[in-house]
């Protein structure tokens, strides 16, 4: 006999997506995003002088090629999320982002504390509901910084980890938060395709 999933973790609201669908959703969107990279590379090193050797990359280049990458993996994720809740990786593995704000700032905008006893925050989206771009803004943020600082030497290195350690954390999390989920008050949750917060 088999033991039922329990209830979900607390304050945030439908059960953590499987591993195997995070990964999977994420390979779909890698490739989706990957072909688009391609072509901005492309249009890049045709268009702009001294480009068109990696290993000897000119600086104009190489920060329009990393700003031009971030811009787009950063864009994805918040347009598609900001319309629809999901990419489309999570939209064909059945998965979504949501919502999971800090427990202080969970209990703040419930109670009305520190409002003055005024109402909850209607802007402040409640676990379970989707993400302001904001939260999706920082998210991508810390999975895409290594795109970001790509070129430059020390930095480009540190932030190659933080993405890295963003996505191992994922693993480690028991409610399946990764760093970049709790840097945007975020959770990735298991549900049916058409069931999209709006």
């Amino acid at each position: 006999m088999s033991a039922s999933p329990g209830p979900p973790p607390a304050g945030l609201g439908p059960h953590p997506a499987g591993l195997g669908r995070r990964i999977a959703a994420r390979l779909v969107d890698l490739v989706i995003t990957g072909a688009a990279a391609l072509a901005v590379t492309s249009l890049v090193i045709r268009t702009l002088p001294g480009a068109a050797d990696p290993a000897g990359i000119q600086p104009l280049p190489a920060v329009v090629l990393s700003l031009s990458l971030f811009a787009l993996y950063t864009g994805y994720e918040v347009i598609f999320t900001g319309l629809y809740g999901r990419t489309i990786g999570k939209w064909v593995c059945r998965v979504r982002i949501t919502a999971a704000p800090a427990p202080e700032t969970r209990s703040r905008a419930a109670t009305g504390a520190g409002t003055g006893g005024a109402a909850p925050d209607p802007l402040l989206p409640g676990p379970g509901e989707a993400p302001v771009p904001v939260a999706v803004f920082k998210r991508s943020a810390v999975l895409y910084a290594s795109v970001l600082f790509n070129f430059v030497p020390v930095l480009g290195m540190i932030a190659l980890m933080v993405s890295a350690y963003a996505v191992v954390s994922v693993f480690t999390s028991p409610q399946r938060r990764g760093i970049h989920d709790r840097v945007g008050d975020t959770a990735v949750v298991g549900g049916p395709v058409g069931s999209v917060s709006s």
